[in-house]
């Protein structure tokens, strides 16, 4: 009885472990300012059961990298709804992109190169048909950009791999903003609550 009681507990407790993570975008809105070059986005995000409301700026730097900046972080906003006016859903008309960029790059290329390659496989075992730009290393980051049709569940996919694989706390996950004609940038979803500077562009 007791190896019985011991067995089930060990089984339970695998369980709880492997549990996958919630990670979806439920919500997402944008307004480009052309005079200042600059994008604004509100965002709602659920992450393990909590839902998160961001708002946020995303513009380049002289040397063609992005900064983003949080102008508002809400955690627990299970009565938060973003407000239409003057925004407009994300890459409308457009193809969607979710984004990777994989930190300390260079002394982890087998590895990267690997999950890069989990990753696409169970995007297309999943969707049937995504393709994906190539692999990137550079400025000491590896960035991989892969064409999607399902934004909820593509991050969810790319976050539960990544966590999988114990690389979620040396990523920026991220997808493709539009600005102004052909001209896009990239926005961080993960971290929820990222500020910094990032190479969107090798």
């Amino acid at each position: 009885m007791k190896y019985i009681i011991f067995s089930l507990l060990i089984l339970i407790s695998t369980l709880a472990f492997t549990q996958k993570s919630s990670f979806k975008l439920l919500d997402s809105k944008y307004s480009y300012n052309s005079t200042e070059s600059t994008t604004t986005f509100k965002r709602l995000i659920l992450l393990n059961d909590k839902k998160y409301y961001i708002e946020g700026q995303i513009s380049f730097d002289d040397e063609g990298r992005t900064i983003q900046k949080i102008i508002k972080y809400k955690k627990n906003a299970s009565d938060k709804t973003i407000e239409y006016k003057d925004y407009t859903p994300m890459l409308d008309g457009f193809d969607k992109m979710a984004f990777i960029q994989f930190l300390n790059a260079d002394e982890n290329q087998d590895k990267i190169k690997l999950v890069e390659s989990r990753i696409i496989k169970e995007l297309e075992r999943t969707f049937a048909a995504t393709s994906n730009a190539e692999l990137d290393f550079g400025n000491g980051v590896a960035i991989v950009e892969y064409f999607i049709n399902n934004s909820n569940s593509t991050f969810q996919i790319i976050y539960n791999i990544l966590k999988e694989e114990k690389m979620i706390d040396n990523v920026l996950i991220g997808q493709r903003v539009y600005m102004d004609g052909d001209d896009y940038n990239f926005e961080i979803l993960y971290p929820l609550n990222y500020e910094g500077t990032f190479w969107g562009f090798i």
